[in-house]
């Protein structure tokens, strides 16, 4: 595995105070030639906008026709696997529930695939042809990830018209994100709704429930604070479970692992990269 490993060249990049309430982490990698392998996501609290792109002289044909590279990835229910593309560059951008609302222009995400949108069906073709363009003339990875920060930095900065229906949406889910022990109906109340209505707007504004969003947001709190150093019974009650019964209960439902197993993921450049743009996530197993 270490020569598969040494193919996988990730970078990481600050995201910035700007983008901060839209965008929780950047992250690019770069690939060779690569025999398949297969690689395993565990849910986690982003809905993940993504950018992948060849890396030969027509690196964007190499992969799709221009603005069909930009793809978006809803909140996972559990774990997936895919075989990864070789001989690319894929960037990455982990949208918070606000930017998934903001800078996907409050576009329903019911009907989209949950895995891997194209984002020109979702937005104006014109704006992913000019992001790929963007991205395909920078000259390296570092620069390659600044450009897609650029962009979605400009997106988020400039005045446009959204759903207040998805505003007030997204606003439930930071909060849940920020305090996944609040009770599903304190948050309803707060936004003067039902708990039923709150429930139908985040299937359709965000492809989720408020009640799998807590879950994942205390599955991934475990996996930071176990990162951070503490015990197992420190993390369940930090990240607000009931016990260490409740919290294994949970981990399991998600991954399928037991929680030594999940916080303990095999190291790899993908995991290691995902783990620093998460700060202690558990994203690649």
């Amino acid at each position: 595995m270490a020569v598969i490993d040494g193919a996988f060249r990730p970078v990481v990049m600050p995201v910035s105070a700007a983008l901060a309430p839209y965008v929780s982490g950047l992250m690019a990698v770069e690939v060779d030639r690569v025999p398949p392998i297969e690689q395993r996501v565990a849910p986690h609290e982003s809905v993940v906008l993504s950018v992948q792109l060849g890396r030969g002289a027509h690196c964007v044909e190499q992969k799709g026709a221009l603005g069909e590279n930009t793809r978006v990835t809803g909140i996972r229910r559990r774990v997936g696997s895919f075989v990864p593309a070789g001989d690319c560059v894929t960037l990455f951008a982990l949208l918070t529930p606000l930017g998934a609302v903001t800078l996907l222009d409050s576009q329903p995400l019911s009907g989209a695939p949950r895995i891997r949108a194209r984002v020109d069906e979702l937005l104006d073709r014109r704006l992913t042809r000019a992001l790929e363009s963007q991205i395909a003339l920078a000259d390296s990875l570092p620069e390659k990830l600044r450009a897609l920060g650029a962009w979605l930095e400009q997106r988020a900065s400039t005045p446009r018209e959204v759903s207040a229906v998805a505003m007030r949406t997204a606003r439930a889910a930071m909060r849940m994100l920020a305090e996944p022990l609040s009770p599903i109906d304190e948050l309803a109340d707060d936004e003067l709704l039902s708990r039923r209505q709150l429930e139908r707007d985040f299937a359709h504004w965000l492809g989720t429930s408020p009640h799998h969003l807590a879950n994942v947001a205390r599955v991934q709190a475990v996996s930071r604070l176990a990162c951070s150093g503490e015990s197992m019974a420190s993390a369940a009650s930090g990240a607000g479970f009931a016990d260490q019964s409740h919290m294994s209960r949970v981990v399991r439902e998600l991954t399928g692992l037991t929680p030594k197993r999940f916080v303990r993921a095999r190291t790899t450049p993908m995991s290691t990269a995902f783990r620093e743009a998460t700060r202690g996530g558990t994203v690649y197993l």
